[in-house]
Order: C-alpha cells, then sequence, then structure tokens
C-alpha cells in the first residue's frame, strides 16, 4: 500500500508540475517590450514550418478542389466562433507551439496565402503552415496533400524567399540562415496506422509498415535538410487505441480502456522513430542538425491514466458526435456537443479539444526531458541551443 501511494503522489506530482509549467509558459509565451506605448512580440525564432496531418493542419484542405470545409462546431471556441479548417472546437497544437515561441498566431496555411500576406514570409519571417488532414507518412496514406507534396511547396517558398532577398550567393546564404534558425515542426504517422488497423492488417505485416515508414519518414527530413532545415520538432504518434473512434470499435465499447493492440502498434513506431532519428544524426547524414520528439503518446497517456489531476472529467467519449462514446458518427453542423469542452480530452472521434492541445503543446516544449514528454531535448531547449 505504501508503494502504491508514493506511485500515486507521483503521478499527481507530476499532473501538478504541467500545470504550473502551463501557467509560466503561457505567461511568458509572448514576451513584451513597451515601445512607443505598444506591446512588441518577441520570438525565440524567426519563423515555423508546420508539416503533417489534421493535428496541426490549420485550413489548408478547405481549399483543395472538392473539398468541403469544416462547419461549426468545429472551431466554436475559435476567436468569433468560427471554423477554420481546424480539427477542433478551436485551436490547434500547432497554434499552441507558435505561441510558445512568442507568436501571436500560428503561421497561416500555405494555400491561403495572397502576395499581400506573403510579405512577411519571403522576408523569413512568421512562417508557413503545410500541413493537411488525412494526410501520411506514406504517400499512399489519404487522399490529401502528401508530405511529399508539402515539402515541395516549401521548396517553392524558399525559392521565392531568395528571390525577394536579391540576386547572388549572398542572398540564398541569408535565406538559409534564417532557416537554420526556425522551427521545422512535423506532426504526422497517424493516418498511416488508421489504414493499417481498418485494414486489418497482420502483426506479420507491422515489421514491413514499420519500415516503409522509417524509410519515408527519413527520407522526408533528409529533403527539409537539403533545403535548410536545421531544427525539427517531431510529434509522434499518440495512444491510437485511446481515441473514442477506436475505443467504440472494442467488443466491451471502450469506455472502461483503451485499446492495446492500436497502442502496441503506435507505440512501436514511437520507438523505431526514435531510434531512427538518433542514428541519422549520429551518423553524420544531417550535418549542423538538433531535433526533439515531443511525446504526444506519452502526454495523451497521462491524461487518459490521471484524468482529474490533469484537469479533465471525460477522457474516453468525445465532445461531439453521437453514438457509441460519441464517435460512431461524425461532428456535424447538427450533432449533439458537450458544453464543457475544456473537460473533455476528445473533441471528435480523433482529435483532442483545445484543452487537450494547449496542455499537450506545453508539456512537449517546457516539460524536463525526464518527465517523458520530450527527447533528447524539449521543444524550448531546441530552439535555445
Amino acid at each position: 500500500m505504501i508503494g502504491v501511494s508514493i506511485v500515486s503522489y507521483y503521478k499527481s506530482l507530476i499532473m501538478v508540475l504541467l500545470a504550473l509549467l502551463l501557467c509560466v509558459s503561457l505567461a511568458a509565451a509572448s514576451p513584451a517590450t513597451a515601445a512607443a506605448g505598444r506591446a512588441e512580440e518577441v520570438h525565440l525564432v524567426p519563423a515555423v514550418y508546420v508539416f503533417g496531418d489534421s493535428t496541426v493542419d490549420v485550413g489548408n484542405n478547405q481549399y483543395l478542389p472538392g473539398n468541403s470545409a469544416l462547419q461549426l462546431p468545429y472551431g466554436i471556441d475559435f476567436p468569433h466562433s468560427r471554423p477554420t479548417g481546424r480539427f477542433s472546437n478551436g485551436y490547434n497544437v500547432a497554434d499552441f507551439v507558435a505561441k510558445l515561441l512568442g507568436f501571436k498566431r500560428s503561421p497561416p496555411a500555405y494555400l491561403s496565402l495572397t502576395p499581400r500576406t506573403s510579405r512577411q514570409i519571403l522576408r523569413g519571417l512568421r512562417g508557413v503552415n503545410y500541413a493537411s488532414g488525412g494526410s501520411g507518412i506514406l504517400d499512399t496514406t489519404g487522399n490529401t496533400i502528401t508530405l511529399t507534396k508539402q515539402i515541395e511547396y516549401f521548396a517553392a517558398t524558399k525559392s521565392k524567399m531568395v528571390a525577394n532577398s536579391g540576386s547572388g550567393s549572398s542572398s540564398s546564404s541569408s535565406v538559409d540562415e534564417l532557416l537554420s534558425k526556425s522551427l521545422f515542426l512535423i506532426s504526422d504517422g497517424g493516418n498511416d496506422m488508421f489504414a493499417f488497423l481498418q485494414r486489418n492488417g497482420t502483426a506479420s505485416e507491422v515489421p514491413s509498415l514499420y519500415a516503409d515508414l522509417l524509410s519515408n519518414y527519413t527520407r522526408h527530413v533528409r529533403a527539409l535538410h537539403g533545403l535548410g532545415a536545421r531544427r525539427f520538432g517531431i510529434v509522434d504518434v499518440p495512444p491510437l487505441g485511446c481515441v473514442p473512434s477506436v475505443r467504440a470499435t472494442s467488443p466491451d465499447g471502450g469506455a472502461s480502456r483503451c485499446v492495446d493492440a492500436a497502442n502496441a502498434l503506435a507505440k512501436g513506431f514511437n520507438d523505431a522513430l526514435r531510434a531512427a532519428l538518433a542514428n541519422l544524426t549520429a551518423s553524420g547524414a544531417l550535418p549542423g542538425a538538433r531535433y526533439s520528439v515531443g511525446s504526444s503518446y506519452s502526454v495523451v497517456s497521462h491524461f487518459t491514466a490521471h484524468p482529474a489531476a490533469a484537469g479533465f472529467r471525460e477522457v474516453a467519449s468525445a465532445c461531439c458526435g453521437g453514438g457509441r462514446l460519441n464517435a460512431q458518427t461524425g461532428c456535424t453542423p447538427n450533432a449533439t456537443y458537450c458544453s464543457d469542452r475544456g473537460e473533455y480530452l476528445f473533441w471528435d472521434g480523433v482529435h483532442g479539444t483545445q484543452a487537450t492541445s494547449k496542455k499537450g503543446a506545453v508539456a512537449i516544449f517546457s516539460a524536463p526531458p525526464q518527465m517523458g514528454f520530450a527527447a533528447p531535448i524539449n521543444f524550448k531547449q531546441l530552439v535555445s541551443s
């Protein structure tokens, strides 16, 4: 009993520390100096370039031909209660990472850019979000903007930045200097896992899946490095067996526990990804590069196991949707949704609430690495180096 009490105390202490980090980090997220009576932003990096899936998409998908834009209640807690293309009731992880870096808002969706909104970007400031909901590490996953295409879009952005900065090698060098100080945020892999689960992939196929994913992931990282990226903030795959849509498929309804097999699939990949990144940097394949793997797996696992300490009341059901665990039908304009959204871990059958994204971003950004939310360093250490 004494041992159990000590463990419980330690776990509660972790969540208390996270709560304190949340307050301190967000208070320091927008450091300001008085200038002519007006607050001025101070950024930890010149820009943030975002790649990945719906966990960080800020609206690219709604510009794709044939795509119908998300409608309310998506975006209900965004300023002025409006849908923005985010798969959330408000802000997502990319937004809160940007805020923690000192920006007022997340960098804009690439497909939304106009000549007027590109002026700062072409100077190497603020950054761009290329992420696309539904995409995966593999080009065959989803039917949206592949990770390969997202990197091609970034290459086009860099070319315009170089052209904008003048002619000659000095202009290219100045752009590379800015890019080397910027953060390249990648959050992807969940959709590849979902696709494997949905087609009932067998255990014997898992090693091949991991090999394909790691081969493609390292290819993408190498491509970005070749384009000037040096600081990589990687967000791993969450415990997929804990999301409502997967829980709802389990024989007991999933109300009491996560689906172990789906979690094991995600964890196995995450472990392999960390090893691959360590080998890639140790081998000298990425000169000058540094990275941090923010563990959404550890974050969501802790929130699920200790909801009260994390400030959540409901960690199994989605806030918006219908059917078992509110996850068997989508979060549509006619769907029911909870009023206490800050107490829910999940917004819809797959995505976290704004509250989850906020707390998760703080954990991977500021929590000491020994707490297990980021490795080998946290995001703040990554951008401060």
